[in-house]
């Protein structure tokens, strides 16, 4: 009987598939104190970006590294980014619960901020999880970046979004694919905008480099 090898492919993915689960569990046991919540998706898309480069990474390693480096930057960030995103959402409710010209107002004014919340939030931990941003920096380079690059942007609204919609929606599917999400769902999200932003950020590094050369 064949025995299989260690670094053969049902290995390697069996190793990948064990990295992304440690890797969404951290992120969601940082993630439970509501504020710290900035520093931990700093320290997913820091892993996720290096998974996806094909870069060498040590899950809890590089998680707490970057936790740590980018507790301050990431933070403030968050704690900026959360109660817009609650004003944003309450313009989008109170649109759909008033009639008439002011309730087209509000929802239009509520999908608008909605979107734009989910750009910036959905690029700038990854940027500041590479590279070092002010915030004055990281919010405006957040909305340009995904604006550029609208398949990330596209994914990860669309990865943020599922879940909660799907709980809306269909709740009793929800309820099944839960344990899942809890596993990998943070974690694979990541991965997958990571992925999809690596162009993007290879430009980045490589106007970065120029800069100093200069």
């Amino acid at each position: 009987m064949a025995k299989l090898k260690i670094d053969s492919p049902f290995f390697r993915f069996m190793g990948r598939l064990g990295d992304l689960i440690l890797l969404n569990l951290l992120w969601l046991a940082c993630s439970l104190p509501i504020v710290t919540f900035g520093a931990a998706n700093t320290a997913l898309f820091c892993v996720a970006r290096k998974m996806a480069a094909g870069e060498d990474y040590r899950v809890s390693g590089d998680f707490f590294r970057s936790f740590r480096e980018n507790w301050k930057e990431a933070t403030l960030a968050w704690l900026i980014l959360l109660p817009l995103g609650a004003l944003a959402l309450s313009d989008l409710i109170i649109g759909f619960r008033t009639a008439g010209a002011s309730g087209n107002v509000f929802r239009g004014i509520g999908v608008v901020c909605c979107l734009l919340w989910l750009i910036v939030e959905g690029c700038a931990f990854p940027l500041l999880a590479r590279f070092d941003y002010g915030l004055a920096q990281l919010f405006p380079s957040a909305l340009f970046l995904g604006l550029r690059n609208p398949a990330a942007t596209v994914s990860s609204v669309a990865l943020f979004l599922w879940m909660p919609l799907l709980t809306l929606r269909s709740p009793d599917v929800a309820v099944y694919l839960l344990p899942l999400w809890l596993l990998l769902g943070g974690a694979l999200s990541a991965l997958i905008v990571s992925a999809l932003l690596l162009p993007a950020f290879r430009k980045l590094e490589a106007a970065a480099k120029k800069n100093e050369a200069q």
